[in-house]
């Protein structure tokens, strides 16, 4: 088997616009298809740089977009969306994923990473694992 990871382009909107949908909805969101493709469309426009697919033999299997932005620690790289899908999960792809995030990072000169997640045990072990440490703050909601 062939893993790789690379830049998203367009035409990868589509399955990564699935996949968000798919996995998402999995873990208890609400997710329609047009709310996924627009999300993904909206993050590819503002940041294509930031926004990858992990490929297993040529194939689509995951995606991790992110946004740049400052803060009092300097640039952070806000990872937006991160999912790999479900029949992949759990062979590793995800742990590599975020170490090319973590070395690319790096050599853009962001000081940090940060993410938000959904109070699954295990997403928050995976993370915890990877060195994300559980901060002070708590995302807030309110539905208009």
């Amino acid at each position: 088997m062939a893993f790789g990871i690379r830049n998203a382009i367009r035409a990868d909107l589509p399955v990564c616009a699935k996949i968000l949908l798919q996995e998402f909805n999995r873990v208890g969101e609400h997710w329609s298809p047009s709310t996924a493709k627009a999300r993904v469309l909206e993050i590819f426009e503002a940041n294509p740089e930031l926004c990858f697919c992990l490929v297993l033999d040529g194939k689509v299997i995951g995606l991790f977009f992110g946004q740049s932005f400052g803060g009092d620690v300097g640039s952070r790289l806000y990872l937006l969306d991160f999912a790999v899908e479900s029949r992949h999960q759990g062979k590793g792809f995800g742990l590599k994923a975020l170490r090319f995030i973590e070395e690319f990072a790096k050599e853009k000169g962001f000081k940090s990473l940060l993410l938000d997640t959904n109070q699954r045990k295990k997403a928050i072990k995976i993370y915890e694992k990877f060195g994300f440490k559980k901060t002070n703050y708590v995302i807030m909601n309110k539905k208009l």
